[in-house]
């Protein structure tokens, strides 16, 4: 079995930089895109809900990006795909889209935050809306599994794919998520899927039990660990990825209180060379 190159280029997640990324002032958001860049990354991903908390516009990012070095690959995320308001469904892929492509962006990450879901024909159908609309954009389209929605693991989010059959359409493996799935990791169906469909990965690690003083919505975005500090088998789930041929987007997201109040010159190179150590 073999792993990813160390010498893969490496996207930060700039939200995890920060102790509360939803209160995002300017100083937050330039001292973690010159960290991102001083530390070695090729890329990040920003928030576009956020620009504005900064007091900035896409414009003045795209320009930043452009001084500092960084591509910014994936845009993050469709959240309203699955509602049943059609037109305010499109009117956030028609704003994601634009941003995407204003940015750089060739990825469009899907995630629902809704504890069930609808009838599946009906997902799989408002998928495949999405896809047909990211991809006028020229936008990929990758759905996200979070354990604690009504897309909960690997088998849901690739049943929709293989229903909605979408070309433009992929699978985001976040290595948290896919040890917290429930009934935990699941590489006998990760091997079957093909590798033109494993287009981004995330890197971070979990605890092997959930902490007994936190919930698991609260544990994912501010106890993650450093990849290689916890329970994930990544010589496994990394193997299979890159035994398929599969050449994603490799994409640290450690959501972490601690490492976070460090400031982002500290943790910035911290996950890169934990995220570096379990891809040999």
């Amino acid at each position: 079995m073999t792993a990813a190159s160390p010498s893969e280029e490496l996207v930060m997640s700039l939200a995890t930089l920060c102790v509360n990324p939803f209160e995002l002032n300017f100083d937050q958001l330039e001292s973690s895109l010159a960290a991102t860049a001083e530390a070695g990354y090729t890329g990040i991903s920003v928030w576009p809900f956020v620009l504005g908390t900064a007091g900035v516009d896409t414009a003045w990012l795209v320009d930043r990006l452009q001084e500092l070095g960084l591509a910014h690959p994936v845009a993050e995320a469709a959240f309203g795909w699955l509602n049943s308001d059609r037109d305010a469904a499109a009117g956030e892929v028609a704003y994601l889209s634009q941003y995407a492509n204003a940015v750089g962006s060739r990825e469009l990450v899907a995630v629902t935050m809704e504890a069930t879901l609808p009838p599946m024909d009906d997902v799989v159908d408002r998928f495949r809306t999405l896809c047909q609309g990211a991809a006028e954009a020229g936008l990929q389209v990758s759905v996200e599994f979070l354990p604690w929605t009504g897309i909960p693991d690997l088998a849901t989010a690739w049943e929709i794919i293989e229903r909605a059959d979408c070309d433009n359409s992929g699978i985001m493996v976040d290595t948290w998520h896919w040890f917290r799935q429930p009934g935990g990791p699941n590489p006998d169906l990760l091997r079957q899927i093909p590798a033109e469909k494993l287009r981004v990965v995330q890197l971070c690690d979990a605890a092997a039990e959930l902490p007994d003083d936190m919930d698991i919505a609260t544990e994912t975005m501010t106890a993650r660990l450093l990849p290689g500090e916890g329970a994930v088998d990544f010589a496994e789930v990394l193997g299979i990825i890159t035994d398929s041929g599969a050449t994603p987007i490799w994409f640290p997201e450690v959501f972490s209180t601690p490492l976070a109040a460090a400031g982002p010159e500290t943790m910035a190179p911290q996950v890169l060379a934990a995220s570096r150590s379990v891809m040999v």
